[in-house]
Parts: structure tokens; C-alpha cells; sequence
């Protein structure tokens, strides 16, 4: 092996050593003796990789077996707690109900995600408070120490509650949406609105909502209970167990029962949820995640082939977004065995983790002269950070409906960069694409359908041309400022009360009874 790859098999086991407390210490002392005795260093350090070598598998599985079964231990050493705080709080005798009460212009947002790195949490906070509402979001830092959060500025009249990270382990634990403490935080405000942003954040804004008389509208940016489970051990996406898929689905039908109103990302989603989780006459908005073209980026970015000094004439690709196993990224780096003339730019949070294992995979194809591995910019950012491209990607794999009807961010980030599309051939991606003309679809499983479609666009420049000028026709035609004014208007539409008076409340249905 080399020395960085020595380097890295000893870096990579000292992490994992580093993540029990008991370990750290130990592995930090080890390392400034070490190191401090170059001699020394020199002795211990192929024995030393023998040993990561064989032992970094092992010690991963270890972690990950005992990190699972803490996780468990802990979530079940919990529930009793947290299913007494909800069921007092949900079943309390001063309870005004869902909308039983909404005064002031308040919004009270809960998230459970890195709220920098989530674009739709901040289109839709500052459409609201462009509309005359005063939006406060509490949201999980996962930079927060215990006495100092991360500095986010969206506007004046946007203001935030970060939350440590264990206030987010519940989402963690079955049944994943228990989160005892955010919802104290929630019950410390009494809002005209609570958006929940997401299944997991669902209960506590009802339960919530249903002691301030608040309204409720409950965002579901994935669809929960047709998605899919992580498994660590095993490396792969399994389908939900049935204890799980059934605790999303009840909480599922219990918005559908008592939420102000429901939204979702596309029309195939809202259409399909409104008749498996209730009889077809509820509808479910619809905001999709057309990005703000208006919005001022942070900084200004060269052409995208400048920032990483790709020559002009080079086909560059880019994924741009969320990465790591759910995203099928590996079948486009073998795709890039087959498309010699391009350059695959990823750009996502947490490059390095996945990075890594994504060059090993170049390397193996022969294409690590041809992959860029780039650190996320903030989501105002990525439109402009994504200009000089060639192509945007997306794909996912066919696992859940969750997956085969996603109509993502990064897609229309794609085309507000004027940049032709290649996606995954699935039912939403593949109509845009058709409707519009603005790119090729292929078949995420195949690397030689994706390296084809690479090769089309790659040869065919009036094609390319022509898909580039067909974005603006797609964007304005789906307007995006009307999109987000969607958001606003359900929110004035929603009924209001004076602070002097409280209606009545029909409690089967979580609405106000107009007498």
C-alpha cells in the first residue's frame, strides 16, 4: 500500500475507535506519543496497518451492531415516558383542538434537518414572511455544543430555535415520531399555524396545536410509509417492517383526520395519498420544489468547469445534492467507462464520507482522472454554483413510490442553471422531461442506458442546445413565483379567530364547527 493509503486504513480505524467515548482519550494520547517519535512511528507503522487492516471490518461491525442496539435499548427505555407526554397533552381537558383557536400571524415551523442544506424549508419560510406572517422555525443543529448554534440569517422577519441534536433522536428510534423534547419547545408558543415539516414532526405539531387551538398544516416532503429502512449492518435499503410501515401509516391517516390542510411535492403523490389514506375527497396540495431564480446567491461562483479547472470543451456532468447508498450514484461513475469524453462533477454534504468509496469505485473503472468530488454550497447557493455545466443528473433507485414518483429539488435547480436534465426514467421526472424537451431519460440499473444518454447529449450539440433553451420556456411556464404564492394562499385561506372569542371544536375532525 502507499502511504496515503496507509494513512488512510489507520485514520478511518481510529475514527471509528474515536466514536466510544471510553476509546477516545486513549486514541488521542496514542497518536501525540506516536507521532512525537518519529523513530518510534516508523517501527509501529506496518504492524500498525496489518492491524487496521484486519480489524477496521470487525471494529465497524461492532460499532454499528451496538450502536443499533443502544438506539433500541434506549428507545424503548423511552417510550413509556414519551406515550404519557403525548397521551396527557393530546387528551388534555383544557384542549382548544386543532384550529380550535388561530389568532396573530404567526407560523411556528418544526424540522428535524439541517435546515442551511434544505431548500424547501427556506422557499416556503420566506414566501410566508413575505406574505405579512412572522415565521419561527425550530430546527435541530447539528452544530449546536450547549451553548452556541449555527448563525442562519434568511430575513427579518424569520427567526430560529436550534434544538441539540439528541432533541432529534426519537426520528431515530421506533416509532420515530415521539419527540418529547420539540414538543416542549412547540408548546411554548401559541401561533396562528404549526407546518410540519415531514411525517416525523407531524404528531408534535398536532398534539401541539391541539392545546393552542393553532392550525395545523402538515408538509410531507417524503411519503413515510411507502419508503424504505436503512439497514447498517447489512449496507442496504430493506422494505419497512410491518410494525413500522403501520405506525407511519396510522399517524399518515391521523393528519388526513385532523391536520388545517396537507402538501405535498408532486401530483402523483398528493393523487395516491388521497385515496389510500382517506376516501379521495380530501385533497392534498401540491408546491413543487421550483427554486426562486430571484434569490441572491451568497457569493458569486465562476462557470462550474472554472471552479474545478475543467477545460472548455470537456462534457461535465454534475450531481448536485444529497448523496451517499439511497442515491444510486454508483451506476453513473460506471457509466463513465463507457462515456470517455466526460467529467462527472458530485457535489453534495457529506462528501467525505461517501467521497471516498465513490473514487474507489472510479478508480476501478478506470475513470478517477474524470471524478470530482466537491463540498455542498448553501442551498441559496446551488443554482448559481451550478452554472458552466454541461448536464445535471438524478436518478434514484426503484425501491418505493417515495422514490419512483419523486420529483426533487435538484432537478428544477438543474434548470433554473439552464442546464439539460438526464434523469432516472420514472413517472414524474419522465413527463417534465417529455412536456418540456429539456433533457433525456435512461435506465437507472444500467450503466450502458446511462452512459448512452451521456454519449447523445456529449455528441449532439444542437440537441444540447436546444434542451438548454427549452429551460427557460419549462420555467417560466411553471412559474415560480406562482408555485410558492400557492403556500400563502392556503395560509390566508385558512380560518381565522379573534383572541376575544373561540368557536366551538368538533373533535372527530380537529375543525372548528361554524354555529
Amino acid at each position: 500500500m502507499t502511504r496515503p493509503a496507509v494513512d488512510d486504513e489507520l485514520t478511518r480505524l481510529g475514527r471509528h475507535a474515536e466514536r466510544y467515548r471510553l476509546f477516545k482519550p486513549v486514541v488521542a494520547k496514542l497518536r501525540t506519543f506516536v507521532g512525537s517519535r518519529p523513530r518510534l512511528e516508523a517501527r509501529l507503522r506496518p504492524p500498525a496497518l496489518r492491524l487496521a487492516v484486519s480489524l477496521r471490518p470487525s471494529f465497524r461491525i461492532f460499532y454499528i451492531a451496538t450502536r443499533q442496539a443502544t438506539r433500541s435499548v434506549a428507545g424503548w427505555a423511552a417510550w413509556p415516558g414519551n406515550v404519557w407526554a403525548f397521551g396527557r397533552a393530546w387528551f388534555s381537558f383544557n384542549r382548544l383542538g386543532v384550529g380550535g383557536r388561530p389568532v396573530g400571524r404567526q407560523i411556528v415551523m418544526l424540522v428535524i434537518a439541517d435546515i442551511r442544506f434544505d431548500p424547501r424549508v427556506e422557499r416556503e419560510a420566506r414566501v410566508l414572511a413575505a406574505g405579512g406572517f412572522q415565521v419561527h422555525v425550530i430546527w435541530t443543529d447539528p452544530q449546536w455544543n450547549g451553548s452556541s448554534c449555527t448563525a442562519v440569517d434568511w430575513e427579518e422577519r424569520i427567526t430560529f430555535e436550534a434544538l441539540p441534536m439528541s432533541a432529534a433522536r426519537f426520528s431515530e428510534q421506533f416509532p420515530g415520531f415521539l419527540g418529547r423534547d420539540m414538543l416542549k419547545a412547540a408548546q411554548a408558543h401559541e401561533p396562528f399555524a404549526f407546518h410540519a415539516h415531514d411525517l416525523n414532526t407531524a404528531l408534535i405539531a398536532l398534539t401541539a396545536a391541539r392545546q393552542s387551538g393553532a392550525h395545523v398544516v402538515c408538509d410531507f416532503h417524503e411519503w413515510y410509509s411507502e419508503n424504505v429502512t436503512w439497514s447498517p449492518l447489512r449496507g442496504v435499503y430493506r422494505s419497512h417492517s410491518r410494525a413500522r410501515r403501520a405506525a407511519y401509516r396510522w399517524l399518515e391517516r391521523l393528519c388526513f383526520q385532523h391536520a388545517s390542510d396537507l402538501v405535498t411535492v408532486c401530483q402523483s403523490i398528493a393523487d395516491e395519498m388521497s385515496q389510500t389514506l382517506g376516501d379521495g375527497s380530501r385533497k392534498v396540495a401540491v408546491i413543487r420544489n421550483i427554486p426562486d431564480r430571484t434569490l441572491v446567491a451568497s457569493r458569486p461562483y465562476p462557470s462550474l468547469k472554472q471552479q474545478f479547472g475543467i477545460p472548455s470543451d470537456r462534457f461535465t456532468l454534475l450531481w448536485q445534492g444529497g448523496i451517499g447508498p439511497s442515491r444510486m450514484i454508483e451506476p453513473v461513475i460506471e457509466a463513465l467507462a463507457h462515456a470517455p469524453q466526460c467529467t462527472f462533477v458530485i457535489r453534495g454534504p457529506e462528501i467525505e464520507t461517501y467521497g471516498p468509496g465513490y473514487a474507489r469505485l472510479a478508480a476501478r473503472v478506470g475513470a478517477s482522472d474524470r471524478l470530482i468530488l466537491a463540498p455542498a454550497v448553501p442551498s441559496k447557493d446551488v443554482v448559481s454554483a451550478a452554472r458552466g455545466a454541461d448536464a445535471g443528473i438524478w436518478t434514484l433507485p426503484n425501491l418505493c413510490k417515495n422514490f419512483t414518483y419523486a420529483l426533487p429539488n435538484k432537478i428544477f435547480e438543474y434548470l433554473s442553471s439552464g442546464l439539460p436534465v438526464l434523469v432516472a426514467h420514472y413517472p414524474e421526472a419522465r413527463r417534465l422531461v417529455d412536456t418540456h424537451r429539456v433533457g433525456l431519460i435512461f435506465d437507472p440499473y444500467d450503466p450502458r442506458s446511462i452512459a448512452a444518454a451521456i454519449n447523445r447529449l456529449a455528441g449532439d450539440m444542437a440537441l444540447r442546445n436546444q434542451c438548454a433553451a427549452n429551460t427557460s420556456t419549462a420555467l417560466a411556464n411553471m412559474d415560480a413565483a406562482v408555485e410558492w404564492e400557492k403556500l400563502a394562499a392556503l395560509y390566508d385561506c385558512l380560518p381565522r379567530t379573534p383572541e376575544s372569542s373561540a368557536p366551538e371544536v368538533d373533535e372527530s375532525a380537529g375543525r372548528p364547527v361554524c354555529l
